[in-house]
């Protein structure tokens, strides 16, 4: 089982590209979590032909070698106070349609059922019918990533109804839901700032209450792309409000943003001390741990993540500032 954790930086490729299949297979950009093989915006109008060639190229050519690049499933040992994990074969790979049409197209595409999933742009209650229909015909062990990103989601109304269809509209597993900052951004005539954190603008403040709206239904959020390279510190500074937000992956745009993301994951050891103090079989309904109070019945969720979270990104010494994944 795959957990939405192990999306962790995840990179839009065009799927004009050439060079997918070599980071596929980790000959290129070996640490990267996921991939997203766009066929939307990242392609032009004129290209989508040519896109889609290559993309069936890609497939057949991923055909002929599945034997050595196997399922990216993460085989975890868990200790009392630490996590080794093993780095998956390849990464996840998803692909991403213009609209509903070419998701119908795409699941007659030879080889399809290599990929992990789709990431569905722009789903809103005005869409979800068709992306409903244009699934029909996938494995249900595709894994779906719609994307939150259209005008409607700043209706709370909305988004309610949308958190109880997204339950019924698919027989495939919705593996997380994506907030599109730019697109939001947009329907706001706004473009993010450059100085500041994304939750300091009012697509942070959607952001709020889209965790409040979905994360109670059951669903996982990943967080906004975060598009200055030459604001590092910034972006670390965001980072940190995601992963304390329970958000489960970011979307990145260049190899430099990976490993601050895979940073920024790691678990300290105290926090996943203090989890797996909480998930214990013999735990107190109430006790001190680390200075702190630990209530196991209302802190298991929050434990359970911490632990899932670790399994992916590993640790980090949290004693002397020591940032290295304990892998």
């Amino acid at each position: 089982m795959h957990h939405p954790y192990q999306l962790g930086a995840s990179l839009y490729m065009p799927a004009t590209r050439q060079d997918i299949w070599q980071v596929i297979k980790r000959d290129k950009l070996p640490t990267i979590n996921s991939i997203i093989i766009c066929l939307e915006d990242a392609v032009s109008h004129n290209d989508v032909e040519l896109a889609l060639e290559r993309l069936q190229t890609l497939l057949y050519t991923w055909a002929t070698h599945v034997d050595s690049i196997n399922e990216p499933i993460q085989q975890a040992e868990t200790q009392q106070t630490k996590i080794q994990t093993e780095q998956p074969t390849r990464p996840l790979v998803f692909v991403r349609p213009r609209h509903p049409a070419m998701l119908e197209q795409l699941s007659g595409f030879t080889h399809i059922d290599l990929i992990d999933g789709f990431v569905m742009p722009k789903v809103d209650m005005y869409s979800l019918s068709n992306w409903r229909m244009a699934c029909q015909n996938l494995s249900t062990d595709m894994l779906l990533m719609p994307t939150l990103e259209t005008a409607a989601l700043f209706n709370p109304h909305h988004n309610q109804e949308l958190a109880i269809g997204f339950k019924e509209a698919f027989s495939q597993p919705v593996f997380a839901l994506r907030i599109g900052g730019n697109d939001l951004f947009a329907a706001l005539r706004l473009r993010r700032p450059k100085n500041s954190l994304v939750y300091d603008t009012p697509v942070g403040t959607l952001a709020y209450q889209l965790l409040g709206c979905f994360v109670p239904h059951g669903f996982y959020l990943s967080a906004p792309v975060f598009e200055y390279l030459d604001e590092p510190t910034l972006f670390m500074q965001e980072l940190t409000r995601d992963v304390s937000l329970g958000l489960v992956g970011k979307t990145v745009i260049h190899p430099s943003q990976i490993a601050l993301v895979q940073q920024a994951y790691c678990v300290p050891l105290s926090t996943l001390d203090e989890a797996q103090a909480i998930l214990h079989s013999e735990a107190k309904a109430v006790f001190k741990y680390n200075n702190t109070m630990l209530e196991p019945a209302t802190h298991r969720a929050w434990a359970t993540e911490i632990v899932n979270r670790a399994n992916v990104f590993g640790t980090i010494n949290d004693g002397n500032n020591d940032y290295t994944a304990r892998l």
